[in-house]
């Protein structure tokens, strides 16, 4: 299968074996870690979805697989190579691994260490509590275990500490399982639920085992789907939104509610993504940062360079000076750090007007105002109906405002 277009190689040096991958695209980044007996390659057609869906793919060939060498011995081994490539990757990163790609990445994130750099973990077809009778009769039909014997034997002994290691898995947990072939039961799904209870699953029709081979593009739309908000929900998390005051409970309950309104009213991944993490860098109603404004990476690797752009437009508007302009095409929108004037149109004019309304409907929800108060957020939405017409008829007509 040929290369993607856009990909720059990869290299991780292990004391006993080197590395070989390739990263695509731009925005969160997505590790995916393919089976044993597969090879990288095999991700090709799902990164060309996951990167249209705005992520940043990253794919090695396991140890003893494909360009990487090496001997996959042990499970350690493969959980200590999955630890060295997260420990390259920005903290935040949405981990895909697939049967010996999703037992590695368990064992990897039993380590507390490695367990924060990631916003949560995707399991595709393949579970902690290995059934060894089942697994031995799986893999021997498909011819694959007088190959991999040891590493198998190896797995098999470390079962009660990969179910350790899932039972302390903080981040979301989503299983893909196959159809029919998958060697994955519900009894199986219901004893990694009894693990991690917040675990979500899904079935992936017309695939087997090896979904990635057979469903490509409907894994990679499930992963997108799932996946989209993890890393930021991660990045707020860790710079300590859930203990911000802000009226409707916390700033992290706010940001949420204002995207979920905006996903109610239609809005594009990019806008949402940019309504979840829209006060990071606080704002003029709400100066209450998380963040610097001119420390931009981390939001950026957590929702992409267009949502993070649309964020800091929308956190350095300079309401008064900005709003007296409501109506204009382009609005000359004031920064209120540096006092430049920047000109909005097209898109970025349609999110900031959706933004703009989500956040005040959501305020006027939740806080104790005035009717004055009440009166300008009306007159505000009123304000932005150039902008979103039906939005803000939508949005007036919400009991809050009355």
């Amino acid at each position: 299968m040929a290369e993607l277009t856009g990909t720059k190689e990869r290299r991780i040096t292990r004391p006993d074996a080197v590395l070989r991958g390739q990263e695509t695209g731009d925005g969160p980044a997505v590790l995916l870690l393919h089976a044993g007996g597969e090879r990288r390659r095999v991700w090709t057609p799902v990164i060309e979805v996951l990167v249209g869906a705005g992520f940043r793919c990253v794919a090695f060939d396991q140890r003893g697989h494909g360009d990487s060498d090496g001997v996959p011995r042990t499970l350690a081994l493969c959980a200590d190579d999955v630890a060295a490539m997260l420990h390259a990757e920005p903290p935040g990163c949405v981990v895909v691994g697939a049967s010996l790609g999703g037992l590695a990445a368990i064992a990897a994130l039993g380590d507390p260490a490695v367990r924060a750099r990631v916003a949560g973990l995707v399991l595709v077809d393949v579970v902690p509590g290995l059934e060894p009778g089942r697994v031995r009769g799986f893999l021997a039909a498909g011819g694959l275990l007088g190959t991999h014997a040891q590493l198998v034997d190896d797995v098999l002994d470390r079962v009660p500490r990969l179910r350790e290691s899932t039972a302390r898995l903080d981040r979301p947990l989503l299983l893909v399982r196959g159809g029919t072939g998958s060697p994955v039961t519900d009894d199986d799904v219901d004893r990694l639920r009894q693990l991690a209870p917040h675990t979500e699953v899904t079935h992936i029709a017309g695939a087997g085992h090896l979904v990635a081979r057979d469903q490509p593009v409907a894994l990679a739309e499930t992963i997108a789907a799932a996946t989209a908000e993890w890393p930021a929900l991660a990045f707020l998390r860790d710079l300590g939104a859930e203990q911000v005051d802000h009226p409707g409970g916390n700033l992290l309950d706010h940001l949420r509610r204002v995207a979920g309104q905006v996903t109610e009213w239609g809005g594009s991944r990019r806008v949402r993504l940019a309504a979840l993490c829209h006060a990071t860098y606080g704002t003029d109603g709400f100066p209450h940062p998380l963040l610097p404004p001119d420390r931009r990476a981390g939001l950026r690797a957590a929702i992409g360079h267009d949502a993070e752009a649309l964020v800091h437009l929308y956190d350095v508007c300079d309401r008064g000076r900005t709003y007296a302009h409501l109506g204009a095409t382009p609005l000359p929108l004031t920064n209120r750090f540096t006092g430049e004037v920047t000109s909005v149109a097209g898109g970025d004019l349609v999110d900031f007007a959706l933004l703009t309304i989500a956040n005040e409907l959501d305020v006027a929800r939740h806080a104790q105002l005035t009717s004055e108060a009440r009166g300008a957020i009306r007159g505000l939405i009123f304000a932005l109906r150039a902008y979103v017409p039906d939005v803000s008829r939508r949005a007036l007509a919400d009991p809050s405002l009355n």
